[in-house]
C-alpha cells in the first residue's frame, strides 16, 4: 500500500511539472498571438452572453480561461469591458505541444517517472527479501523450540536483528541438544557406536601414555531374534530399552560413569546396534574386575522382563578384551571382544569369555570360509548326496534325504556342520537353498520317471529361508521347473524353527500340504515344544532326534519318552522316523515300539546319485515298476 501511494505521488508530480511547462509555453504563445503571430478573433457580442467553460484539459492549463462561441472553443487572449480577443484553441495547442522546450520537459518527466518506478521496484524486492529472511528466521526459531516474543514494531531489519539475537542467546543450548541428537542412539538414549569409538580412542591414548590397561565388554543378547519374531519389533524395542536401563545401573554400581562435558551422555556405555551393547572400563588394575562386571551383567539380564501381561526370559553372551594385551586400537579391541563373545555363544550362551589368540584363529577361519562360500555358491561348486529312509518291516525305500556336500579345491571335503551355520548367519543360505531345492527336485523327477513313483525326496529348509522366501510360491516354482509331482516332495523343518514360526509361515506351509507336499518336523525332542503342540502344527512326519535313539537302551527315561512319542504319533496319524540308527539292536528297539521308518548309518551312509542309481535301478526295474519303490537292505555287520 505504501508503494501505491508513492507511485501516485510521482504521477501527480509529473503531471504538475508538465502542467507548469504547458502553462509557460501556453503563455508564450498567447504573447505571440498578441503580436500577430496567430490568427485572432474579436468577440463583439455582449460580454455577459459569452459562455465560459472548463474543458477536460483545464487541469493542465490551470491558469488560462476558455470560452465557447457557436460550439467552438477559444482561449481568451485579452478581455475588454465589452469584448474578448480570442484565438482558436486548436491553433494554440499545435504550437504549445510542438514546442521543443515542452517536449524536452515531457521527456524529462517521463524519465523521472520511469526512474522512480525502477527504484520502487528495487526497494520492494529488497523488502520482500528481508521479509522472507525474517520469515525463515522465525521458522528456524520455532523449529529449534526457542520461545521469543513477537516484535510488532519496527521494520523487517529490526525484526531480523531481534530474531538473530534470540538465536544467539540460545546457541549453547542448541549446541548441547544437537550434540545429543548426533551422538545418541534414538531408541535407548545411550551413546552410539561412532561416538563410543571416538571416546575409546581418546582413552587408549591416555592409557598408552600412562602405561595402564583398559577393558572392553561386548554384550550380545541371546534369543532376542526369537522375541522379535514371536512378539513383534515394538516388543523387542521395549526389551532393548529395559536392557539399557539395567546396564546403566551396572555402570553406576561399578562407578564407571563418564559423562560428556557438553551433552552429558555417559561415554562408557554404548548401544553398538541391534541387540549389541558395550561397556568400556578405563584404568584397569585387575583383570578380574572385568569378569566381575560381566557376571553382574549376566545376572541382571537373566532377570524376568515384564512387558504388559507377559514375562520374557533371555540371556546374554559377553566377550572381554583387554588393552594392550588383546589389541591396541579401538576398532581392533572391539573386534577382539566380538570374537570372544562369539566363542561364548558357541560354548553354550549365557556366559562370558576372555579373548585369547586361539579365538582369533577361529574368526579368521570363519571369514575365510565365508568368502570361499560366496565363490562356491556363485560357481555352484556343490554336490548332493542322498540318504535312504526305509520301512522297518521290509526295508523298502520311503524317501531319500538330500544332503549338501562341499568339496573345496584346497581344503577338500568341508562338513556341513562347519559351512551351513556360516551360510545361515550371512543369509547365503538363501541362494544355496534355492539351488538345493531345485537340484533335489530335478534328481527325484528323474527317479520318478524311472519308476520310483512312491518314493519322495526330502529337503531341509532353514528358518532364514522360511522368513525370506514366499514358501508356497517358492516350492511350487521348483516343482514346476523340475516336473516333479508335489506328492513326491517332503520339506524338513527343525522343531525349534517350526514352533517359533509366524502365523503367515504356518499358513504358507498349510498351502503346501494342501498341494500335496509332505511336511516333516526334524530333530524332534531337542526343542521346547510340548507334545500337545503337535496337533496344531502343519506336519505329517516326526523325525526323532538321534539322542533319544542312542540313549533309549541304557536310560529308562529316554526309553519312556521315545515310547510316548511313538504312541502319540500313532494316535495323531503321524509317521514316525527314528534318526541315527547305527546298530542292529537300535533297529530292533524302534521296530518293537512301532516306529515305522529308520534313518542312519546302519541302513546307509549318504550316497551319490550315481551310486543310488546303480544300487536301486539296475536289475530291479520290474520290482520298481510293480511297487513304485525299491528295497535298501542294511549293510551286514
Amino acid at each position: 500500500m505504501q508503494n501505491v501511494f508513492k507511485n501516485l505521488a510521482y504521477a501527480v508530480v509529473s503531471v504538475v511539472v508538465i502542467g507548469i511547462a504547458a502553462n509557460l509555453t501556453f503563455a508564450k504563445h498567447v504573447l505571440n498571438a498578441q503580436s500577430g503571430l496567430l490568427p485572432l478573433h474579436t468577440q463583439t457580442k455582449n460580454i455577459e452572453q459569452v459562455e465560459k467553460i472548463s474543458p477536460w484539459y483545464q487541469f493542465v492549463y490551470y491558469d488560462q480561461k476558455f470560452i465557447e462561441v457557436d460550439n467552438h472553443t477559444f482561449v481568451v487572449i485579452t478581455k475588454q469591458p465589452s469584448q474578448y480577443t480570442v484565438a482558436p484553441t486548436t491553433s494554440i495547442f499545435k504550437l504549445v505541444w510542438s514546442s521543443p522546450t515542452l517536449l524536452m520537459l515531457c521527456i524529462l518527466a517521463v524519465l523521472f517517472f520511469i526512474t522512480q518506478q525502477k527504484r520502487n521496484k528495487r526497494e520492494q524486492t529488497q523488502l520482500d527479501a528481508l521479509n522472507a529472511i525474517n520469515k525463515d528466521l522465525n521458522a528456524l526459531l520455532n523449529g529449534l523450540d526457542i520461545k521469543h516474543k513477537e516484535l510488532h514494531s519496527g521494520g523487517p531489519v529490526t525484526q531480523i536483528c531481534y530474531a538473530v539475537q534470540s538465536l544467539s542467546d540460545n546457541l549453547q543450548r542448541i549446541k548441547i541438544q544437537s550434540d545429543s541428537h548426533v551422538y545418541q542412539d534414538k531408541l535407548t538414549k545411550l551413546i552410539d557406536r561412532h561416538a563410543y569409538i571416538e571416546h575409546i580412542s581418546e582413552q587408549l591414548t591416555i592409557a598408552d601414555q600412562s602405561k595402564s590397561k583398559c577393558g572392553l565388554l561386548f554384550i550380545d543378547l541371546d534369543g532376542f531374534k526369537q522375541v522379535n519374531d514371536s512378539f513383534g519389533h515394538s516388543f523387542g524395542d521395549e526389551i532393548l530399552i529395559q536392557v539399557s536401563r539395567r546396564l546403566e545401573q551396572v555402570v553406576r554400581q561399578f562407578k564407571l560413569n563418564d559423562a560428556h562435558p557438553v551433552h552429558g551422555l555417559d561415554q562408557n556405555l554404548s548401544r553398538l546396534g541391534g541387540d549389541e551393547f558395550s561397556i568400556f572400563v578405563p584404568n584397569l588394575n585387575d583383570a578380574g574386575f572385568c569378569t566381575e562386571i560381566a557376571q553382574t551383567i549376566l545376572s541382571e539380564i537373566e532377570r524376568d522382563f515384564v512387558l504388559g501381561n507377559k514375562l520374557v526370559k533371555i540371556s546374554a553372551s559377553i566377550g572381554i578384551a583387554v588393552f594392550p594385551d588383546s589389541a591396541s586400537t579401538p576398532n581392533a579391541l572391539l573386534q577382539m571382544s566380538d570374537v570372544a563373545m562369539y566363542r561364548a555363544k558357541t560354548d553354550g550362551r549365557g556366559i562370558f569369555r576372555v579373548y585369547s589368540p586361539e579365538m582369533g584363529n577361529k574368526i579368521r577361519r570363519y571369514h575365510y570360509l565365508l568368502e570361499e562360500l560366496r565363490l562356491a555358491i556363485a560357481s555352484q561348486n556343490f554336490q548332493l548326496s542322498f540318504q535312504p529312509i526305509v520301512h522297518v518291516e521290509d526295508c523298502s525305500i520311503d524317501y531319500f534325504e538330500a544332503l549338501t556336500r562341499w568339496h573345496h579345491p584346497i581344503e577338500g571335503l568341508i562338513p556341513p556342520s562347519e559351512f551351513i551355520p556360516i551360510a545361515e548367519e550371512s543369509n547365503l543360505i538363501l541362494e544355496l537353498g534355492d539351488w538345493i531345492l531345485l537340484e533335489s527336485c530335478r534328481q527325484m523327477s528323474a527317479w520318478h520317471n524311472a519308476g520310483m513313483k512312491k518314493v519322495k525326496i526330502s529337503v531341509n529348509v532353514s528358518g532364514i529361508q522360511l522368513k525370506h522366501r514366499p514358501v508356497y510360491d517358492w516350492v511350487l516354482e521348483a516343482l514346476e521347473k523340475s516336473g516333479l509331482p508335489a506328492t513326491s516332495l517332503m520339506i524338513e523343518i527343525t522343531e525349534s524353527t517350526l514352533i517359533t514360526a509366524s502365523d503367515e509361515i504356518i499358513a504358507q506351509l498349510e498351502r503346501c500340504r494342501s498341494a500335496g507336499v509332505t511336511i516333516a518336523i526334524d530333530d524332534f525332542g531337542t526343542g521346547f515344544s510340548s507334545l500337545s503342540t503337535l496337533a496344531d502344527l502343519p506336519i505329517d512326519v516326526i523325525k526323532i532326534d538321534k539322542l533319544f535313539i542312542s540313549q533309549a537302551k541304557d536310560n529308562p527315561k529316554y526309553f519312556k519318552i521315545l515310547n510316548s512319542i511313538s504312541e502319540l504319533g500313532a494316535q495323531l496319524g503321524l509317521k514316525i522316523v527314528a534318526e541315527g540308527v547305527e546298530q542292529l539292536d537300535q533297529f530292533e528297539l524302534v521296530k518293537d515300539m512301532g516306529i515305522c521308518c529308520v534313518q542312519g548309518y546302519l541302513v546307509s551312509r549318504p550316497e551319490t546319485s550315481r551310486n543310488v542309481g546303480d544300487k536301486v535301478l539296475k536289475g530291479n526295474v520290474n520290482h520298481i515298476a510293480t511297487t513304485g519303490t525299491s528295497v535298501w537292505l542294511p549293510k551286514a555287520n
